[in-house]
């Protein structure tokens, strides 16, 4: 039996991304191509609503089963189109996505995920994830300020995984999406480590089969001939975020081909690319004759190697130190509101003996001192205690798994 499967982030953000409709007409047209026979395709940032619906009713004659993860503000992005039953659903929202004044970034607003949808499979049960971590916006902050957030959305995906893919009720896990992190980062090690995930490029047997319009580097985003990328001095040539990850319970599963595709449009006049990044494509066979495993008891199971065990621990020191920014944080707003009262009871006056445009300065002083305490008040009380216990949660549910009886809160 065979399994192919599609992944993709459409770049659909709306009023800021390019031709959006026209990329979604492309890529509803490649779908339902003939020489095309995915089976099972996972989506990103399709941030609305009536795009899913719109992508929904165009191909529900060949995907007549599909699921949208509904989160967050503006939704989480992520959909799932099936030709087989989606027996069930779930969805885990990450704790920590970034930050409330970083509006530029817009990822705190974003309701971001893992989302799982369990497959029937002629009689095989397929847990197939979809998720899109925080961006590492490492063109415009070459100091990565949100890296401690993407390690602990890492691990939240996979206590997640692990609690969702029993061996005992899951034949087949596939961890799809856009990740935000390269094979070398330490949040896909820890990924791949732990869950013992298979990278399906790395994996494929049919090294030699790829898209001739992309190439076999492999590299799914910021590549420098896609005119939707910004060129930035921390580019380079390219990087590899987009992923297809499985694993077989029985040991069954082989990746044949898996390589990234849709670049450019066919036969578009104008240049037009399915999106900013790269599908990702990976053609499995399954063995129906290889027999059940013996499923091993969970309270013997602890990371065997000790290359994963190290990465664990190097992740638990960036949490750490995440953790003391926040105080360093709170610190600072601290001081922003001793220094914005001292400014709002000062430089007053007497208003009536003042003409009329310092009387309106004085008050546009007072109400900007206002709004400046406010939200650093926001975050001394709220914001910055919300974010210490979601890191702290993972830093000891981290040391649960390396056998450190220590707690922090």
């Amino acid at each position: 039996m065979q399994l192919r499967v599609l992944t993709l982030n459409i770049w659909g953000v709306h009023y800021i991304a390019k031709f959006i409709n026209r990329r979604i007409e492309a890529l509803i047209e490649h779908l339902k191509h003939s020489d095309t026979n995915y089976d099972i395709v996972g989506l990103q940032e399709v941030w609305s609503k009536r795009d899913y619906i719109y992508l929904r009713d165009q191909l529900k004659t060949i995907y007549p089963h599909s699921y949208y993860f509904l989160s967050g503000l503006v939704g989480s992005g992520c959909c799932i189109f099936s030709k087989y039953p989606i027996i069930g659903t779930y969805e885990h929202r990450y704790s920590l996505n970034g930050f409330p004044h970083k509006i530029q970034h817009g990822d705190w607003f974003c309701g971001k995920l893992i989302g799982l949808c369990k497959i029937l499979v002629n009689g095989y049960i397929v847990n197939v994830y979809n998720t899109h971590l925080h961006a590492n916006y490492h063109h415009v902050i070459p100091e990565d300020i949100y890296l401690g957030h993407r390690i602990c959305q890492a691990y939240e995906l996979i206590q997640f995984i692990e609690s969702t893919s029993g061996a005992d009720t899951t034949d087949f896990t596939i961890l799809l999406g856009d990740l935000n992190l390269t094979n070398d980062d330490l949040g896909f090690k820890l990924i791949e480590g732990i869950l013992q995930l298979n990278d399906a490029f790395y994996k494929r047997i049919n090294k030699n089969v790829f898209d001739p319009t992309v190439g076999n580097s492999g590299r799914t985003c910021d590549l420098l001939d896609n005119p939707y990328v910004k060129p930035h001095p921390y580019q380079g040539e390219g990087e590899r975020i987009d992923y297809i990850l499985y694993r077989a319970r029985n040991d069954n599963m082989k990746c044949i081909e898996a390589y990234p595709t849709l670049h450019k449009v066919p036969n578009s006049s104008n240049g037009l690319h399915y999106s900013d990044h790269l599908a990702v494509y990976g053609l499995f066979e399954i063995d129906e004759t290889i027999p059940r495993k013996q499923t091993k008891p969970l309270d013997n199971m602890e990371i065997a190697d000790e290359k994963t065990r190290n990465n664990l621990r190097a992740a638990c020191i960036i949490v750490e130190e995440s953790i003391q920014r926040l105080q360093r944080d709170r610190i600072f707003f601290g001081l922003g509101v001793f220094i914005l009262v001292l400014i709002l009871f000062s430089f007053n006056g007497n208003l009536n003996s003042h003409g009329y445009l310092l009387t309106i300065a004085t008050v546009l002083k007072d109400i900007l001192c206002l709004i400046g305490i406010s939200i650093s008040i926001w975050f001394i009380v709220l914001g910055k205690p919300a974010e210490r216990n979601a890191l702290s949660s993972i830093r000891n549910a981290m040391n649960i798994r390396l056998r450190v009886p220590h707690f922090i809160h």
